[in-house]
């Protein structure tokens, strides 16, 4: 069986921080932690020359609260982009399965539907869509999973 879950009104949070800074990530999601705000869709990656690009999502009712937070002399600028929708798509027909995660993409691709943020676990995948493309893409995990 596969469950499909529909959240709208979600804000990608992306920066960069040389490794070895005073505060970085684990300064700035203590902060987010304490402040009360719900973060998902974690993503890191080390990238060239030893920076660290950090990407996260949370509610864009709690971006208000989120950006004095973010802000510190070890990271850029945060790029905030705001009213996305993510569909989380729970399934045990991925575990053990390659290709499942490529198969949605595909799919998201013939349908124009480009997704700005995707996490993974075992058995579940969460997909960040702008909300221009949400109906579209709403509409073939529809069609994967029917």
């Amino acid at each position: 069986m596969t469950d499909i879950k529909v959240f709208e009104g979600i804000s990608s949070v992306a920066f960069s921080e040389r490794l070895g800074g005073e505060d970085g990530v684990c300064g700035i999601f203590t902060r987010i932690g304490e402040g009360g705000i719900d973060v998902d869709m974690i993503s890191l990656e080390l990238t060239a020359n030893d920076t660290l690009s950090t990407g996260f999502t949370v509610s864009d009712e709690d971006l208000a609260k989120l950006l004095p937070l973010v802000k510190s002399k070890d990271i850029t600028t945060p790029i905030v982009n705001c009213g996305n929708v993510k569909f989380v798509i729970k399934s045990e027909d991925m575990v053990g399965k390659p290709g499942f995660a490529a198969k949605i993409f595909a799919e998201l691709k013939l349908a124009g539907c480009v997704p700005l943020m995707v996490t993974t676990g075992i058995d579940e995948i969460s997909i960040l869509v702008r909300d221009s493309d949400s109906m579209d893409a709403g509409r073939v995990l529809n069609e994967i999973f029917s």
